[in-house]
């Protein structure tokens, strides 16, 4: 990120745990130079806005049998619209399937960082967010760019996806997305195509 071009733009963009990664780089002691950001469905879901006995049940876990391992099975939770996609990266041996239970505690400390991290963003930032998003909550990603800094208020665009599931750049409507991320990157005071962030004002 440090070794950029002069007078080319560089843009980071980060989907769920990559945004929020993104979002702790940048409250770091040396952030990337960078132009922006683009934050799809950042995993900003912290243990300040999840339930107690969610929180609680994590602790006890981590504290007594860390190794153990976790999937995501009959949770029934649709991360994307698109089946076809998903269904390849069931089948993909290098997609993890489960993971050990003080991986998802670590996963979780992450989130806290970004979340504590979003009074830090003063770059300018697009954060894509879709209204079935059945992983990270809405009140979540509200408390997230409440929390963006005063001044970042005219450099800041926030999108609301009526049909956008958690894997936005990856769902059925990708290509809606992927033409905003693209528009804003251009200009990023220009209207995006798509109109949704007018659903996201509202």
């Amino acid at each position: 990120v440090r070794k950029r071009h002069p007078g080319v733009p560089l843009f980071l963009l980060g989907e769920s745990m990559g945004g929020a990664v993104i979002m702790t780089a940048m409250a770091g002691p040396q952030p990337p130079a960078v132009d922006g950001v683009v934050l799809a469905a950042p995993a900003v879901w912290g243990r300040a806005s999840m339930p107690w006995y969610q929180t609680t049940a994590l602790w006890l876990a981590v504290h007594t049998l860390p190794s153990g391992q976790v999937t995501g099975r009959n949770l029934g939770i649709k991360p994307s619209d698109n089946i076809e996609m998903l269904k390849g990266l069931g089948r993909d041996p290098l997609v993890i399937k489960q993971s050990r239970i003080d991986t998802v505690y670590g996963l979780v400390n992450l989130m806290d960082r970004a979340m504590v991290s979003a009074s830090s963003l003063h770059v300018p930032a697009l954060v894509l967010y879709g209204a079935r998003d059945q992983l990270i909550p809405p009140a979540a990603v509200r408390e997230m760019t409440e929390r963006l800094p005063a001044d970042a208020q005219g450099r800041r665009r926030v999108v609301y996806y009526a049909n956008g599931y958690h894997m936005l750049l990856r769902d059925l409507q990708a290509e809606t997305v992927w033409r905003d991320v693209a528009s804003w990157i251009a200009d990023p005071r220009a209207p995006l195509p798509s109109g949704a962030e007018e659903r996201a004002a509202r």
